[in-house]
């Protein structure tokens, strides 16, 4: 949609100039859109079925089933479509990705990140910085989140956190 609305703005400005300006190609600019912004879920029309989320840092994240994406999302609302060039970078699986609370641990929001791997320490949950990013930012379903009662049902906690 962005980019209709960018050839119309385009053409509608073009119509006001000569195309015999000098200096000026008559050739079509190459559009190239732009990675989404971070909390981003996007499906392609070169990959089927599998929805991305562009998290934190710009890291990208596959959702690798449809019971996964469940896990986090209640619903396939607010899934844009873009071409998978335009975000040209590694994706790694958010295999068994969930949503846990510790019911004696305050108000903090756990994601486990299996891919996250920055030291050789894979696997493990880490913390969403607040209840807007949680909602606003990633769009996660407060009613898919599991509820604890030991502290070690979540661990290990390793950041960096999800902002």
């Amino acid at each position: 949609m962005k980019r209709l609305r960018r050839l119309c703005f385009a053409l509608a400005l073009g119509l006001g100039l000569s195309l015999t300006t000098a200096g000026v190609s008559t050739a079509a600019p190459e559009v190239v859109a732009a990675c989404p912004p971070e909390g981003t879920r996007f499906k392609t029309p070169t990959t089927g079925a599998t929805v991305f989320l562009v998290g934190p840092s710009g890291f990208l994240y596959s959702i690798p089933s449809e019971a996964v994406y469940r896990k986090l999302w209640r619903t396939w609302d607010g899934i844009i479509t873009i071409d998978r060039a335009s975000c040209n970078k590694s994706s790694y699986a958010l295999t068994n990705g969930r949503l846990r609370h510790w019911d004696g641990g305050g108000a903090n929001v756990y994601i486990w990140d299996e891919s996250w791997d920055d030291f050789g320490m894979t696997n493990r949950y880490r913390w969403i910085e607040s209840w807007s990013i949680f909602t606003e930012k990633y769009h996660f379903d407060p009613e898919a989140i599991e509820e604890v009662k030991y502290g070690s049902d979540i661990y290990p906690i390793l950041e960096p956190n999800w902002t």
